[in-house]
């Protein structure tokens, strides 16, 4: 596992340095800065951007994870599999054009009363769209190419300082909102340029046609693991991202503006997950090509125990800090409280399931996965409405607990039936114990009101107290045995 270890670690620095960036700006300068409708709007073009992504790329980001090690080779422009995966990505561009310019009537319909603004940047969606696509294509060949630090600097630091810099720009009064979206739009474009630059350095850009070679076999698997993979990543992505869009439906822009503020928190707790996937899905399906089933175990078990303890202590750093966190945003936003909690509960038990999804879609049983999916899309658009009407902003986070926890369970117990792959020690409950432990320890002292300072004072303190106890037992008690081997390591070398 050293590649994925090694790339797993720098992806997760760079993510979590993207995620300081982004947390001061999604959750400290455009709540104070922007409007509640504001936010609500850059929360829904960025959702509904990402679920049409998934639509135009027509599946062939997923296929290339699966049959790419058959495509590899440098010498001959790795079989122009970057060639096919534009033209199919362009085709699902403009198909996706004509779905927006086909909609607008109904949505401006839909939306002008509870959500005029979105009406009015409607048309925003598809630069958005086509920015996101093309930077995820070349981001996925990077990476089957095994470098995805790359993309993840690009799009964790490249992309979210530049929209900060926007942000601070409109929080001085240096340019209007309608500057601050389009300066938003280029924070995008400009790591889709980077993406494209790095591979050609590397010399891995071409679009020679000469190259392009498709066996009638290859050719008739790619197109059906392509249509499966459509659905399957569309219907995850609608999975993630359906919340926000209910939530305007049923409460308005404003809503959305606080509910997506909030759900950026699990975002904090899922950034090693993110980094994980892309990795070891690579390493997985080439372990497939192999049989080496010995590896995919090791691959599995090492991923769930690992993600579950960084994925614990950032969810019980921040659970045990909403209170204090709380008042550096204006007023409203404090009924976002438990949909920080339910979501965050939600990607840490998507971490603790490891790398599930990945060993199903890489397998000769991938079509399950697209079963998976697509009842997780029926659940949620059935259930979520009700929770909204009964819960409010909890029940969309409920809802989308409710069906990622079924969503996860599900895979889980097909790949122990199907592969007699079981991933769970007694380490994976002890982690479970001593976050519970930790979190209750955290919340015991009373919180220090006062001024700004005080309070980051008692998160300050707070946080170093959960961090010391919980990674002191995870030592201790030698649950993660390769941490431990790392530290005596670096104190040896000392």
């Amino acid at each position: 596992m050293g590649l994925i270890q090694k790339q797993t670690l720098q992806g997760t620095a760079i993510s979590y340095v993207g995620i300081v960036v982004g947390f001061l700006t999604a959750g400290f300068l455009l709540p104070n800065f922007l409007t509640k409708d504001q936010n609500g709007l850059i929360q829904l073009l960025s959702s509904l951007a990402i679920i049409l992504t998934q639509f135009a790329n027509l599946g062939i980001n997923g296929a290339g994870g699966r049959y790419f090690p058959y495509f590899r080779d440098y010498e001959r422009g790795h079989g122009g599999f970057l060639l096919l995966a534009v033209g199919v990505s362009a085709v699902g561009f403009l198909g996706c054009a004509g779905v927006l310019w086909a909609a607008r009537p109904w949505m401006v319909e839909q939306n002008q009363a509870k959500s005029a603004l979105f009406v009015e940047y409607y048309y925003l969606l598809l630069p958005l769209t086509f920015f996101t696509l093309f930077f995820n294509l070349f981001d996925t060949y990077a990476r089957l190419l095994y470098d995805s630090v790359t993309g993840t600097f690009l799009r964790d630091i490249g992309q979210r300082v530049g929209f900060l810099l926007a942000v601070v720009a409109y929080s001085v009064h240096l340019i209007d909102f309608y500057t601050l979206l389009w300066w938003w739009l280029a924070s995008y474009l400009i790591p889709l340029v980077l993406m494209v630059l790095s591979l050609v350095r590397n010399g891995h850009f071409t679009l020679d046609p000469a190259h392009l070679a498709l066996p009638p076999d290859l050719r008739r698997s790619l197109i059906r693991y392509a249509g499966l993979t459509l659905l399957t990543g569309l219907s995850s992505q609608v999975i993630l991202h359906i919340d926000k869009v209910l939530v305007n439906d049923s409460l308005g822009l404003t809503n959305t503006g606080v509910y997506g503020i909030s759900a950026n928190f699990g975002a904090v707790i899922a950034a090693p997950a993110m980094m994980l996937y892309k990795v070891s899905g690579v390493v997985i399906a080439d372990s497939w090509k192999r049989n080496d089933l010995a590896n995919i175990r090791l691959v599995y078990e090492k991923s769930c125990l690992s993600q579950l303890i960084i994925g614990g202590l950032v969810f019980v750093g921040i659970a045990a800090n909403l209170n204090s966190l709380f008042t550096f945003l204006p007023k409203g936003y404090e009924a976002g409280y438990y949909v920080i909690l339910w979501v965050g509960l939600s990607k840490l038990f998507d971490m603790a399931t490891g790398v599930n999804g990945q060993i199903i879609v890489t397998s000769q049983h991938y079509a399950y996965d697209s079963l998976f999916n697509l009842m997780m899309v029926v659940l949620t658009i059935m259930i979520t409405p009700a929770l909204l009407r009964s819960y409010g902003l909890e029940g969309a986070a409920i809802g989308a607990a409710i069906t990622i926890g079924l969503f996860n369970l599900s895979r889980t117990l097909f790949v122990w039936y199907r592969f007699g792959l079981q991933p769970f020690t007694w380490r994976n409950l002890a982690v479970v114990g001593i976050g519970l432990l930790v979190w209750a320890l955290a919340v015991w002292p009373p919180y220090a009101t006062g001024t700004k300072v005080i309070t980051l004072l008692d998160i300050a303190i707070r946080s170093a107290g959960i961090v010391t106890l919980y990674m002191g037992l995870i030592f201790a008690l030698r649950i993660y045995p390769d941490l431990n081997d790392i530290v005596t390591r670096f104190i040896k070398r000392d």
